[in-house]
């Protein structure tokens, strides 16, 4: 698994909120700030610098952090957040960050952090004020810090850090996938519309690349019918993290319509045929969940050097 350090440097809080969100969305992370952050960094594959802007002294531990620690951070995947009101010196921060590593950052974004000036000391006042007189900015409160807006940035960063390093060919990881979901036949499925979220443990059928789920009904087709857009997930029981295994699908689901084809082939399946059907006394429904894309993590990928968690998009 990647993983990934965090530090901000920020006065009046909204750095540490975006590092923290950050480091929620991401996983295997850690924040600190600045003062508190690790000079030994071989643990970490992916570092993150977030900082708001402080009239001229914007990112100044930071910069002075990676200075010191630079051969050890040019060789990490890097990202660069920005938390103001203007992105106006963004670029000039960028181009310093730059320079600092002789090389440009893997991924970086502005995020509109707040302003309260009941918030802000004496001197902290004066010093926005001189900034904000030489932006031709009023001092005034100012901001929108949105913790949805973070998390946007939190996605963008996902696939730029969490990509594996060393990646399974695709018809390798297929097979890997295939069999692992053959030796098991129970699954949480996760469906839901709005602020409904319904997650069902329930047996499966895998047949011809896609889960089938035999069903009385019940309060998953609330988000089923309204939205077709799933989740389920199949693991082995917990142990240590020295053998965990366990695979994320997300996926479309449809209602097969009851005794065609598709239907009577997948009951035919498990030993069920139509005449069995048609003496039940209630109505068994079949979901069908077609995959676009799966999440693995399985250590055992270490043995033969590629990373424990691999993804298949389909």
């Amino acid at each position: 698994m990647l993983n990934t350090l965090i530090i901000y440097e920020g006065k009046h809080g909204t750095s540490k909120k975006t590092a923290e969100i950050l480091a929620y969305v991401l996983g295997n992370t850690k924040f600190c700030s600045v003062e508190k952050a690790p000079k030994k960094l071989e643990y970490y594959q992916n570092i993150i610098f977030v900082f708001g802007f402080y009239a001229y002294d914007t990112a100044k531990m930071i910069k002075s952090y990676v200075n010191e620690l630079k051969k050890q951070i040019s060789i990490k995947k890097t990202g660069i957040i920005g938390v103001g009101i203007s992105n106006f010196d963004f670029p000039k921060h960028l181009k310093e960050f730059a320079e600092l590593l002789k090389r440009t950052e893997d991924i970086s974004e502005f995020v509109e952090g707040e302003l309260r000036l009941n918030k802000l000391s004496k001197d902290d006042y004066n010093s926005v004020k001189m900034f904000s007189e030489k932006l031709g900015m009023p001092v005034k409160d100012c901001g929108n810090f949105k913790t949805e807006n973070v998390i946007t940035v939190a996605e963008k960063f996902i696939k730029i850090m969490k990509t594996p390093n060393s990646i399974m060919p695709n018809n390798l990881l297929a097979k890997e996938i295939e069999k692992f979901i053959m030796n098991h036949n129970t699954c949480a499925l996760a469906t839901g519309i709005g602020k409904f979220i319904r997650c069902t443990p329930i047996e499966y059928q895998y047949y011809k690349c896609n889960f089938y789920i035999i069903t009385e009904g019940g309060m998953k087709f609330k988000g089923i019918l309204q939205n077709k857009s799933v989740s389920m997930s199949i693991a082995d029981n917990y142990k240590t993290m020295n053998d965990v295994k366990g695979l994320q699908i997300s996926g479309l689901a449809e209602i097969v319509p009851s005794f065609n084809e598709e239907y009577l082939k997948v009951f035919k399946s498990k030993g069920i045929e139509l005449s069995t059907l048609e003496k039940l006394s209630i109505d068994l429904y079949l979901i069908k969940v077609i995959p676009q894309k799966f999440e693995f993590l399985n250590v055992d990928f270490k043995k033969n050097n590629f990373d424990s968690k691999q993804v298949l998009t389909c």
